[in-house]
């Protein structure tokens, strides 16, 4: 099973983001310009169509969003604690968001729709709307250490197309509305091409990282985001099965999944901006992503028993 989900599922992502570090080689590809296609053109269409294809019913949507959460806050919490000790303390908001905040978008969403097709895409793409609403709140909070007044970051929050997306799809559902195929097939062919797109350009993100000399820091972080969130990811969807049975049905696996991808490429582009060590940051994004080549097949396997 394990060599069947590997070659299935994640070699084909690996392939892409492979070729996506041969480009950046021979290339040096515009990587902001294919970052601006992935966040404003590629990610809101492929929730738009795959919301409107899974039909994901309010009650969903809503255990989802809970869940992810709920899971973020008690990740963030335990994070917090851990790296306030005194070698990571220098840099515990880098370090406390790389062990929360997974890539959902590039890599999560594509491994979801490979994995679990339309209800997975559509679970991934509320993980992203709540992964966004964090980063974007508490996420700047943390790094800016209270320099930016609330309603910039709430500002900032209304600019993330992808709100826009599920909020289009959601009422496209809610209203009954018949989508015309003029508008409806160019989306799906936007939507079509995340997959390719956002897996290269994850590729030369990667072409761009190097490990440095912070080797037990790196691994401290890409074991808490890798091993111990999905860990803690399972011990609750399978307290929330108990408590309330079938709710977890369709997205428990994605939702395991979403808590041991490695470390969103967000944290690195906040660091940055914040000017918090993003030397770091791109290293343990590094790490994790290569190691989740691994760690995401033997999630894989866990939760097809869920």
């Amino acid at each position: 099973m394990a060599l069947t989900i590997f070659v299935n599922i994640i070699l084909p992502v690996f392939a892409l983001i492979g070729v996506g570090v041969l480009l950046d080689r021979f290339f040096q590809l515009d990587l902001p310009t294919l970052s601006k296609l992935n966040f404003y053109v590629f990610v809101p269409a492929l929730i738009f169509i795959k919301t409107l294809d899974a039909k994901l019913s309010p009650a969903l949507f809503g255990t989802v969003a809970l869940f992810t959460a709920v899971h973020m806050t008690l990740a963030f919490a335990a994070s917090w604690a851990l790296f306030k000790l005194p070698p990571f303390r220098r840099d515990r908001p880098v370090l406390t968001l790389a062990a929360v905040l997974g890539n959902a978008g590039n890599y999560g969403i594509p491994l979801a729709t490979l994995a679990f097709g339309a209800v997975g895409a559509s679970a991934m793409a509320i993980v992203v709307l709540v992964t966004n609403f964090a980063t974007y709140t508490v996420g700047l909070m943390i790094m800016d250490s209270g320099r930016s007044h609330w309603l910039e970051a709430l500002r900032g929050l209304l600019r993330i197309p992808v709100i826009w997306a599920t909020a289009a799809a959601l009422a496209v559902l809610a209203f009954k509305v018949e989508v015309p195929l003029p508008l409806r097939q160019p989306l799906t062919y936007l939507s079509d091409g995340l997959i390719p797109v956002a897996l290269i350009t994850l590729g030369i993100q990667l072409a761009r990282s190097r490990l440095g000399a912070r080797m037990k820091t790196v691994a401290l972080v890409t074991v808490v985001r890798l091993i111990l969130s999905p860990l803690l990811a399972l011990a609750l969807a399978l307290l929330w099965t108990a408590v309330a049975p079938g709710s977890m049905a369709q997205v428990g696996p994605t939702m395991v999944i979403a808590a041991g991808l490695p470390v969103a490429v967000n944290v690195y582009i906040l660091s940055l901006e914040y000017r918090r060590n993003d030397a770091l940051a791109s290293q343990v994004i590094f790490a994790s992503t290569l190691l989740s080549a691994m760690t995401v097949t033997v999630w894989l396997m866990v939760v097809k028993g869920l």
